[in-house]
């Protein structure tokens, strides 16, 4: 019997592999994994796809307390266990694409090491080796090491399941004493209890675990009689922990795993598993988000060693340890074929452990040949799987690290225009100060989709970053009186949206180079300019107080408001004659003189006389909660006449009150209340033009 300790002996007496050795080789694998694993993490992919946003933010909802076994969603349910670990290692970590993914590199990683310890265990260091070595250049694996997804928690469990199983149940076809270790009994209960709430394949996982345990009961080994009792407290310990499970899913089954791995296959099943299997060694999986399209999942050579290795343990069924290989694997094998749009890489991981060891028991039954015991062909055996690991690893890099990073598919899909924006901010911080334009900014309510800001700032990685927002199609947000600032419109089409009045200002802005959207950040430096331009309003653009307080009379702005804001003027050559239905344009500038009210709303009124409004338009188009002391902003308000207006001057008059509870900020001259409101001019309404009202 060949045991881990042991040494693995090829000809007279002469060592291969000792399991000594095996750990040196076994490290330099897990540093070569953890380069694939961590190299660019933040920005490779440069941003998180559509399934990802969706599972932070059930990782926001569990860390406000809202704790399901399944989170419902229109692609079906979602179990919840996944995002709860999520939210408790961001906690400590922090967020952004480092800490949203570092939980799945770090099970990507202990899945090697599992991987080399279950092949070591069952077979030989040889078999751990080459098996754990597959794992660690497979593009699919680091990949989904690299995704925020249960999918990544699938590996790690397959690999520890089998282990547990290994290591609690005998597997050899000779007896040894041995003590039962009652921690991988629990061990084994817990994995596959706790897997219920990870990931539906784990049906599967506990039906090859439930099998493989039913072979030994079948097959009376002598040694599973004696730890009987143990695997009765394993199955017992899975039912306990999964009985929430199975409560949930018969009150919710529309949500539940069964129903989603059982649902129809528009292809058809035979369809689904013929493309999962061909997809192994030849066509690869189409979805950019999973592979490098038209990329196998496996090499050729790997492939082959695979069906060797298979064979194998079908020739040698009737020893447990060839048993558990071939149980767990085609137990599983529909939870990676039979799914939609097959083939399917992210859902074919439960079966990579698997085949990770057929690789490994194929080339050791290669080296085991009468042939090799020639020490020529013994050492061209062993150039050859590391010409094949080292072609691997080349392969590797080059469609992941070059190919899919640059694959115009992946792009739009994992949002790496807002990545790039992310990581940008990432690098320059917030000096000089950032403005992020988001005509969203007002929305209180959780939308069904993240707007452009919240993905952005959802994968920035800075913990410290501090920003202004704005709609900047109808307003222009100058941090610090107009000293130089950036500002992100995330596209050009954002850019061009602004309104024409506020290009003018635009126009001086430099756009910033470099790996981002074209037109999506700009740097803009416009203290000169604003100085002038407020110091010309005090000349051209007079405005008087209302008149119930003080006579009509031209006053000189700046004029200050309550809750630290001032007025610092209009701009005085806009339209003045409009007709009936048309949309009036009014230009103001505002400046914070510190923290502003955090409801602050700003009020437009048209008015027939000083206190009659024919049309109203309350809004504000900066957050004012974001706002820093000498901020100015351009606001732009357009406010519709009514279709009936008659005709006549009206006035235009403009102040500021509370949204919270409508409380009008006062007018002030010194510590003089001067009302809540101040007339800036008038416009002309015209009549209605006569051809329009004999179409009328």
């Amino acid at each position: 019997m060949t045991t881990p300790s042991t040494v693995i002996n090829l000809v007279s007496g002469r060592a291969l592999l000792t399991s000594r050795l095996s750990y040196f080789f076994v490290i330099w694998l897990l540093l070569l994994g953890a380069f694939f694993r961590f190299t660019d993490l933040a920005t490779l992919p440069q941003g998180f796809s559509e399934d990802e946003i969706i599972n932070i933010r059930l990782v926001d909802n569990v860390r406000q307390g809202d704790i399901y076994v399944f989170f419902p969603g229109e692609d079906g349910g979602r179990e919840g266990m996944y995002h709860l670990f999520v939210a408790f290692v961001t906690t400590f970590v922090g967020e952004g694409t480092v800490g949203f993914r570092i939980l799945s590199v770090w099970l990507g990683m202990l899945s090697i090491a599992i991987i080399y310890t279950l092949g070591n265990h069952l077979f030989n260091p040889i078999v751990g080796v080459l098996a754990a070595g597959l794992v660690t250049v497979n593009m699919s694996a680091i990949l989904l090491s690299r995704t925020v997804s249960s999918d990544a928690t699938v590996l790690f469990l397959v690999c520890a399941t089998m282990l547990a199983l290994a290591r609690s149940l005998p597997v050899y076809r000779r007896t040894r004493v041995v003590t039962s270790n009652i921690v991988s009994f629990a061990a084994l209960g817990a994995l596959l209890g706790i897997g219920f709430y990870l990931h539906p394949s784990n049906l599967f996982i506990v039906l090859g675990a439930m099998s493989y345990i039913a072979h030994l009961v079948f097959v009376r080994n002598v040694l599973f009689r004696q730890r009987r009792s143990y695997t009765g407290f394993a199955i017992l310990l899975m039912l306990i922990i999964s009985m929430p499970y199975v409560i949930s899913s018969i009150n919710l089954p529309q949500f539940s795993a069964a129903q989603r791995i059982l649902s129809p296959y528009p292809d058809g099943l035979l369809p689904s598993i013929v493309d999962g299997l061909a997809a192994i060694v030849h066509a690869g999986d189409l979805n950019p988000l999973h592979n490098l399209p038209g990329r196998p999942l496996f090499d050729v050579f790997s492939g082959i060693f695979m069906v060797a290795g298979v064979v194998i343990c079908v020739l040698r069924r009737h020893r447990p340890r060839f048993m558990l290989i071939l149980l767990m694997f085609f137990l599983t094998l529909p939870a990676a074929l039979i799914v939609e749009d097959s083939p399917n890489f992210a859902r074919m991981i439960v079966i990579m452990p698997q085949l990770a060891i057929f690789f490994g028991m194929g080339f050791y039954s290669l080296i085991r040949l009468p042939v090799f015991v020639d020490v020529v062909f013994r050492r061209l055996a062993v150039a050859g799987v590391l010409a094949l690991l080292a072609l691997n690893v080349i392969w590797t890099w080059q469609d992941f690290f070059v190919d899919w990073r640059d694959n115009e598919d992946v792009f739009p899909l994992v949002n790496a225009e807002l990545g790039q924006i992310a990581h940008y901010l990432d690098i320059v911080g917030d000096d000089p100060p950032i403005v992020i334009c988001n005509p969203n900014w007002r929305a209180t309510q959780p939308e069904p989709a993240l707007d452009r800001t919240d993905t952005t700032l959802l994968m920035m990685n800075r913990s410290d970053f501090e920003y202004r927002e704005a709609d900047c199609s109808r307003s222009l947000l100058l941090t610090n009186g107009g000293e130089r600032q950036r500002i992100v419109f995330f596209n050009e089409q954002t850019r061009e949206a602004v309104h024409p009045y506020l290009q003018e200002w635009l126009s001086q802005a430099e756009p910033v180079t470099g790996k981002l959207p074209r037109g999506g950040v700009v740097e803009l430096e416009t203290e000169n300019l604003l100085a002038d331009r407020a110091g010309a309003f005090t000349t051209t653009a007079p405005v008087s107080y209302a008149p119930e307080v003080s006579e009509p009379k031209p006053i000189a702005p700046p004029i200050r408001f309550g809750g630290n804001l001032t007025f610092l003027g209009h701009e005085p050559g806009v339209q003045r004659e409009y007709v009936p239905g048309d949309a009036v344009d009014v230009i103001t500038y505002w400046r914070a003189e510190g923290q502003l009210l955090p409801d602050l709303t700003l009020k437009t009124h048209i008015l027939s006389s000083p206190v009659t409004p024919i049309a109203i338009h309350d809004t504000i188009s900066v957050n004012p909660v974001l706002m820093r002391g000498r901020d100015v902003f351009i606001q732009i308000t357009k406010v519709s006449l009514p279709p009936n207006a008659l005709p006549g001057e009206r006035f235009v008059s403009v102040g500021a009150y509370r949204q919270g509870d409508l409380s009008r900020l006062p007018v002030l001259e010194g510590d003089e209340v001067r009302g809540d409101r101040i007339f800036l001019y008038t416009i002309e309404v015209l009549p209605e033009p006569a051809n329009k009202q004999s179409g009328g």
